[in-house]
């Protein structure tokens, strides 16, 4: 895998921690990208221990326009600053963006042939769950049935996302942005249709 760049196997590793759906921290990205990828992720003379820093330019460049945009985050760590330093806990952490899931996509069977497959297909086991959940749900059923005319109220879209009807307009948009990114991620393009749907309504209504 020497060939392949770090902030490449790091958008893999990302993909494997769930961070479609989450912020994950750089110390548990750290610890991901040494386990699966030893070679390139260790000290150079303690090969056993994980390097952050190498993780933390990896994550950097792999969130950089002329790579892709495939994350998006930042370490929550800056130079001068102590380990006791309050953090943002909506920005500390590292996402994947819709273009990172898109590519992890198309790339998965690269990846998965170098190396075991268990835990990737136990995260898209997750996914798939995930996604189970939206085809049972009311409002999705109503979409299939019309969805050149589906024109859900405030209320629907409230019992979609579990949240309340005047939750802050950021907690609206992470939730549809983080269902649509696992849609993306398991191909079920009709779902991200109905999310898209719904995010519009969204905006429409509020």
């Amino acid at each position: 895998m020497t060939d392949v760049p770090n902030r490449e196997l790091v958008v893999y590793v990302l993909s494997l921690l769930g961070a479609e759906s989450r912020r994950v921290h750089t110390e548990e990205i750290a610890v991901k990208c040494h386990e699966m990828f030893p070679a390139s992720f260790s000290w150079t003379r303690y090969t056993d221990l994980p390097d952050k820093d190498i993780v933390r330019v990896a994550l950097t460049d792999a969130r950089k326009t002329r790579h892709g945009a495939l994350v998006d985050g930042r370490s929550g760590e800056k130079r001068g600053h102590s380990a006791t330093t309050k953090r943002d806990p909506v920005t500390d952490g590292w996402m994947l963006t819709e273009a990172g899931v898109r590519w992890v996509r198309e790339h998965r069977a690269t990846f998965e042939s170098l190396v075991d497959t268990s835990a990737p297909r136990a995260h898209r086991q997750k996914v798939l769950k995930e996604m189970a959940k939206v085809r049972r749900h009311p409002l999705f059923l109503s979409y299939l049935e019309r969805p050149s005319g589906f024109k859900p109220g405030i209320g629907e879209l409230a019992d979609f996302v579990r949240c309340r009807v005047d939750a802050p307009a950021n907690v609206w948009t992470e939730r549809f942005e983080t269902a649509r990114r696992q849609a993306i991620l398991v191909d079920q393009q009709d779902v991200v249709d109905f999310l898209t749907k719904c995010r519009n309504e969204y905006l429409t209504q509020q």
